[in-house]
């Protein structure tokens, strides 16, 4: 048995412009023209995300299986409404940065594969306000690619790491399918750095100057089970454009990164912290990677790099200090230490 589904946005209680039922689908074909999944739209006051489980979803359903345990669904998507957006984020959870990885982002009329994950979402926006809501235009150009936008500029692609609408599934006969999850994203209050100058990046593993120092030496402490964790990087860099599948591209480009820190403090001040593990001030990595991509995919390939963080506590100017500290995290890789993070195409029209 096929199972059809409808797919549903909600979000802030605010209805979404229609254009008319089931003119979104999930197909198994390149023509996608054998699309038993239908999308549709409407809204009712669900948070921000909703993730589901890709078995869940697609369920006896013949569709094209992807590496890792995901799923290979074609997107159909017709001409939408000036200025919106479909967005698709897979693997995705509510304790990612916007809820997940942004694969896609589609603005005009495409049949499109998509790999999915064993996780993803959905979210619609229309207008700038919308689509830049919650931490959005995230989004940042290599410095080698150049083009409209440089270095920490905002891509097109504004909902990249967060969206107001989130969309909901439904069957066929309209019962909603139970999603995996349902709230809000991780609050991103993180005051990052300003980038390392294009034409002279930073070294792998440079410190910072040890400029004055406020805070109380060794007086962070680490909340419960917080003393030292990974996480995703707020913020994707696009590190090759226009690739197309199948083929493999070489990423050559510098892929860089900073501290963060959700506190009104410098870097010196988190060395007197003493957060417990060695603290970088930026990473810049040129290290080259090969990035496969598919038959039938194409678009630009971004990264997103791994922070090491820590949560807690500490003392600064004879008060306390609360909230996140992370530091680019590397990996060794041979004789070299690397930049680590994942790489994914992402596919926008």
């Amino acid at each position: 048995m096929v199972r059809t589904t409808q797919l549903v946005a909600v979000g802030m209680g605010v209805a979404l412009p229609l254009v008319h039922a089931d003119v979104y689908k999930m197909c198994k074909d390149n023509k996608c023209q054998d699309c038993p999944v239908g999308l549709t739209n409407a809204g009712t006051g669900y948070p921000n995300c909703v993730t589901y489980d890709s078995d869940t979803v697609f369920f006896n359903s013949d569709y094209p299986g992807s590496g890792g345990g995901g799923w290979r669904p074609y997107f159909d998507i017709p001409k939408l409404d000036p200025g919106c957006k479909l967005i698709v984020k897979s693997p995705a959870n509510t304790d990612l940065p916007g809820c997940g990885y942004m694969i896609a982002s589609f603005s005009q009329p495409a049949c499109a594969v998509l790999n999915l994950e064993k996780s993803f979402m959905l979210q619609f926006c229309c207008g700038n306000g919308d689509c830049s809501a919650a931490g959005a235009s995230k989004m940042r150009r290599s410095a080698k690619f150049g083009g409209k936008y440089g270095l920490g500029e905002p891509l097109d692609i504004e909902a990249a790491s967060g969206g107001m609408y989130s969309l909901v599934l439904r069957d066929a006969n309209g019962t909603e399918i139970t999603p995996t999850q349902v709230g809000a994203p991780p609050v991103a209050a993180r005051r990052e750095p300003s980038k390392p100058n294009a034409d002279h990046p930073t070294p792998l593993a440079d410190r910072g100057p040890k400029a004055k120092r406020s805070c109380d030496d060794g007086s962070w402490r680490a909340d419960d089970g917080k003393a030292e964790y990974t996480r995703p990087a707020d913020n994707t860099q696009i590190v090759a454009r226009g690739v197309a599948g199948p083929g493999s591209v070489e990423i050559t480009s510098t892929r860089s990164q900073s501290f963060t820190t959700s506190m009104n403090i410098g870097f010196a001040d988190i060395l007197s912290l003493g957060v417990g593990f060695e603290m970088t001030e930026s990473v810049s990595d040129s290290t080259a990677h090969s990035f496969t991509v598919l038959e039938g995919q194409s678009g630009d390939v971004g990264f997103t790099s791994y922070m090491l963080c820590t949560a807690g506590s500490g003392r600064c100017n004879d008060g306390q200090v609360r909230g996140e500290i992370c530091t680019p995290k590397v990996v060794k890789q041979g004789d070299d230490e690397v930049l680590d993070g994942i790489y994914g195409l992402i596919i926008h029209s």
